[in-house]
């Protein structure tokens, strides 16, 4: 009996968004786009097998965006997933990042550019999110050489390595979910020079004695919300926060949620329908 089935096709880039919206309430395991020439990408969704009207119903999804036919195929005795990751490539975010998913058979990062070795894992961000690469993007035009950088939420641990890579002097990267934690220490050690973040296991709100330069959070607005006290709490008097993971559309509500802990928006970058803001004290030069 097959595990999981494959729907892949091509559909206009604009449409990305789109597909996945409409995706979004059906018990999909995976959902890759690469990009293709003529402003066209690529698309593969994986779905459990075994299931005839769930396959009809996310086959005519995808066929409904799809600009040509949607080919399938059926796999057995194999992990969706690897075979996801497999089929990434590394890629190129902003100036300077040169992501690379495959940290056991690395690609030399081009001219200029810092190599991040990022397994992909869908459970805790691979650096192909608009929100993650807003965040990075932030990183780069900020720097943090020097800096005492506390990343909130970690998840895979991508920005606090991107933050040790930049040369911060200390780097402290927290999350409550333990598999998470496990998982960035894990990305650390991948690196290929001596990245040695501190991974706390844990809620923000156990850190004490110590203010940082910068505070990065890359999470939807909800969850920001509830920790804010705490991230303003443990924002040195002169530092930054970078914030990602919202939609434009819910701009004025997080504008409104940083003032309320004495924080202003001082830059904003956006990717598609996702914005990153970069915040601080108010009245700080």
């Amino acid at each position: 009996m097959d595990d999981y089935v494959e729907l892949r096709g091509l559909i206009a880039e604009i449409d990305e968004d789109g597909l996945a919206e409409r995706l979004s309430g059906w018990p999909v395991l995976g959902i890759l786009v690469e990009p293709r020439e003529a402003d066209r990408a690529s698309v593969a969704v994986w779905i459990r097998a075994g299931d005839p009207y769930l396959e009809e119903r996310v086959a005519g999804i995808v066929t409904g965006f799809a600009t040509g036919g949607v080919d399938r195929s059926a796999h057995r005795d194999a992990d969706w997933a690897a075979a996801w990751r497999a089929s990434l490539a590394p890629f190129e975010v902003g100036e300077r990042w040169w992501i690379d998913p495959h940290p056991d058979r690395a690609t030399d990062a081009p001219p200029g550019r810092l190599r991040l070795a990022i397994e992909a894992r869908a459970a805790f961000g691979s650096g192909t999110h608009e929100s993650t690469q807003l965040a990075l993007l932030q990183l780069e035009r900020l720097g943090c050489e020097g800096l005492r950088v506390l990343d909130v939420g970690t998840g895979s641990g991508v920005l606090a390595v991107a933050a040790d890579r930049l040369g911060a002097a200390m780097v402290v990267a927290v999350d409550t979910d333990r598999v998470a934690a496990w998982e960035a220490r894990s990305t650390a050690r991948r690196q290929t020079w001596s990245c040695r973040p501190l991974i706390v296991a844990g809620p923000v709100g156990c850190l004490v004695g110590v203010a940082f330069d910068l505070v990065l959070c890359n999470m939807i607005h909800s969850e920001l919300g509830p920790l804010l006290g705490e991230i303003r709490r443990l924002t040195a008097a002169a530092g930054r926060v970078v914030l990602s993971g919202m939609l434009a559309c819910e701009r004025e509500a997080v504008e409104t949620m940083l003032g309320e802990e004495d924080l202003e928006v001082r830059a904003e970058a956006s990717i598609g329908e996702w914005i990153g803001l970069t915040a601080a004290p108010a009245g700080a030069s």
